[in-house]
């Protein structure tokens, strides 16, 4: 392991608890909302999905630790058939249908037991929900997620790296987030995977073909076919 890459440490995230008081909550939903818009998160959830079905025509998607659906709402029209995000908080589901400008079927439901028919969605997807896990645990997600999807499954999340850590802290001393951002943020980054473990992770998921991409700035991406 590089000298730029810290050990991994498990935090609880506080976005994660029960009763986080709401103001918070909407504030740290917005807060995600605009990193996803503006540091780059939409566009690569769309290369991605991209990637894995180049020619595939128009696609049912489901986004599972959607959150408030943002990044299914920024996926163009003509390449989309159905949207649907899976969350284990029916408030943040609530949420993006407050803001979403497309029509975005909310399903309340747990990752490891989704409730869909074996190959009923053409395309799975996850994005910065591979580190709220250990590898086990992501090896049954991404074994779910495999079952339900037609054509196969995308992962992006943020590398466990120096630099990606001392942006969102920098971020957080300037409070330019929410409280609860502030703390969720670097733990999240701490958290998180360097692209060989998640490699490693998705060599024990049956897929036809799969493949580790190194994405800018500081995040990877996990690709399964079926």
């Amino acid at each position: 392991m590089g000298l730029l890459t810290p050990t991994r440490i498990v935090e609880e995230e506080l976005l994660d608890e029960e009763n986080a008081p709401a103001v918070d909550v909407d504030r740290s939903l917005r807060d995600l909302r605009r990193i996803n818009r503006y540091l780059g998160g939409s566009s690569i959830y769309r290369r991605m999905i991209l990637r894995l079905a180049p020619r595939a025509g128009r696609l049912s998607i489901l986004d599972v630790g959607t959150g408030t659906s943002d990044l299914l709402d920024s996926l163009p029209e003509p390449l989309v058939s159905r949207r649907i995000g899976l969350d284990f908080k029916i408030d943040h589901l609530i949420y993006g249908r407050r803001v979403n400008r497309h029509r975005i079927a909310g399903v309340v439901g747990d990752a490891t037991h989704l409730p869909f028919r074996s190959g009923s969605i053409d395309v799975v997807t996850s994005s910065h929900f591979f580190h709220h896990f250990e590898a086990d645990e992501n090896v049954a997600i991404l074994t779910e997620a495999s079952r339900v999807a037609g054509v196969g499954v995308v992962v992006n999340d943020t590398r466990r790296h120096l630099v990606p850590l001392m942006l969102v802290v920098a971020l957080s001393m300037l409070r330019l987030v929410g409280r609860i951002t502030r703390f969720d943020a670097p733990a999240s980054i701490r958290r998180g995977y360097t692209i060989e473990e998640a490699e490693r992770v998705a060599r024990r998921v049956t897929a036809g073909r799969r493949a580790a991409i190194r994405l800018f700035p500081f995040r990877f991406g996990l690709l399964l076919w079926k």
